[in-house]
């Protein structure tokens, strides 16, 4: 009851901010849903109203550190290049992206660059920081793998990485999404009560957020430490990116999903949930055959 309380408070408050023509808040509104939805299926309702081609994804939980790249530059992209759907934003938590691919999957991911700016593709669609297609959006609805309480990175997002990692670079295609890799580790998971931006950590003294060449750094450091430890796990798939064969002797997805970033519930180890509200056996390979044929069968609007 507390926690749903202030729930209506913070509602509340975003309402007050646009009656009282707070410029942040210019020109929007806010859609109360009668029952819960889940973020997913919240997003679904949320994009009925829209009328442009592109949508900007801000969870209530994520924020800007620091300056990201603006919207002009993407809106650009995606005009001009029909392979691109998504485009998002870097985190902490995808610094070693691409090192991460490879050491797991054996899968080599190469940054490219559109317009003068970099971007990787991402072969695991996540809900934190972006700019992409309404279409997109529509086609993750088609595949009916988002039901209430869903989070579409814990469910669209492994069918997408099952469907890469089985059919290679092909499959990828359909998707379109990538990360702006251009070394701007800009956005951040919020904690209400204990997140402070650059200018509150100096006031207070506490030392500057870290770089995406710290973060990267650390990272290594860790891996390193770890490997002379004998604790680096073994990956559990392999694709060589010259190739579409997928080794799918084992199949096993993590709890959360490779680089889910979201809330939700754990999941129990070896299995996903994938579009119901029960747990789905995610080793047993038919029935990931299954869940990604659910894809194909989608159709992604031009």
């Amino acid at each position: 009851e507390e926690k749903a309380s202030d729930y209506k408070e913070y509602i509340s408050r975003i309402q007050n901010h646009i009656k009282q023509g707070d410029p942040a808040f210019h020109n929007a509104e806010t859609l109360v849903l009668p029952k819960l939805h889940g973020f997913g299926l919240a997003m679904r309702e949320a994009l009925r109203l829209v009328r442009t081609p592109y949508v900007f994804v801000a969870q209530h939980d994520r924020a800007f550190s620091q300056k990201g790249q603006p919207l002009a530059p993407l809106v650009k992209i995606l005009d001009t290049e029909a392979k691109v759907n998504y485009l998002g934003y870097l985190t902490h938590r995808q610094v070693n992206y691409i090192s991460r691919m490879m050491s797991q999957n054996h899968l080599r991911i190469e940054p490219e660059e559109v317009q003068g700016l970099k971007i990787a593709p991402l072969i695991h669609f996540l809900d934190s920081m972006h700019v992409a297609r309404v279409s997109l959006w529509e086609y993750m609805f088609e595949t009916g793998s988002i039901k209430v309480r869903d989070f579409p990175e814990h469910t669209f997002g492994n069918l997408q990485r099952w469907d890469v990692l089985k059919n290679g670079w092909k499959a990828f295609a359909k998707y379109g999404t990538y990360l702006i890799w251009d070394a701007n580790v800009c956005v951040k998971h919020v904690n209400g009560r204990t997140f402070l931006d650059a200018a509150q950590r100096e006031r207070k003294g506490f030392p500057a957020l870290s770089t995406f060449a710290e973060l990267q750094r650390d990272l290594k450091a860790q891996e390193k430490e770890n490997e002379k430890k004998g604790i680096l796990t073994q990956p559990k798939r392999r694709m060589e990116s010259s190739t579409s064969q997928a080794n799918t002797n084992s199949t096993k997805c993590d709890e959360k999903g490779e680089g889910a970033e979201g809330g939700g519930e754990e999941r129990p180890e070896g299995k996903a949930k994938v579009g119901t509200n029960k747990t789905t056996n995610s080793s047993d390979p038919v029935v990931i055959d299954k869940l990604v044929q659910q894809l194909g069968n989608a159709k992604l609007n031009e």
